[in-house]
């Protein structure tokens, strides 16, 4: 059972993860369909998520839900209070998608960065070969601010990662 409702938005709840929600996000986040577009070269297990969910004082994670069901996983991290910026991650279940849930969740999620927060700026890293997640984020008023080449090793081969960044008066509220 997902936990308390933080954000609202039109068709989407961002609920508090809770420990009953684990099952869920390690069923999809270990799913391959989404380790293809997320750093996760090893398998993640119940402590590893336990940690990230309950031990980063740096995170804050949320569970966006339709009409009370989980549909994925939409998260800040490395926040940093002193330089007022943080990194946006997202992922929606392969069952899920195509209904614009990402880029609900995503743009909730910068509600809570921007005005709850008040951070400045929001970044995302997006691997070359991720078209739907890019195309979030730029209907979302990102700015592609660089590419790291052959940055990271996925499935046998090393691909660019895509640098996105949003300031605060760039956010497209959706």
């Amino acid at each position: 059972m997902p936990g308390a409702t933080f954000v609202k938005g039109p068709n989407l709840e961002l609920r508090t993860v809770t420990s009953d929600d684990y099952k869920f996000l390690l069923k999809h986040g270990n799913d391959p369909a989404i380790r293809e577009g997320a750093p996760t070269p090893t398998p993640v297990s119940e402590n590893d998520l336990r940690e990230f969910v309950e031990g980063d004082d740096r995170s804050v994670q949320f569970l966006p839900c339709h009409d009370g069901t989980p549909v994925g996983f939409v998260f800040l991290f490395k926040i940093d209070p002193n330089r007022d910026h943080a990194e946006v991650g997202c992922w929606i279940a392969p069952d899920k998608q195509g209904n614009g849930h990402a880029t609900e969740a995503t743009n909730l999620c910068l509600e809570h960065a921007f005005k709850d927060r008040g951070l400045h700026k929001v970044v995302a890293h997006v691997f070359e070969h991720n078209d739907a997640s890019m195309s979030v984020l730029e209907n979302l008023g990102f700015q592609q601010e660089g590419c790291l080449r052959e940055h990271d090793y996925i499935r046998g081969e090393y691909r660019d990662t895509h640098l996105f960044g949003l300031l605060v008066d760039e956010w497209n509220r959706g």
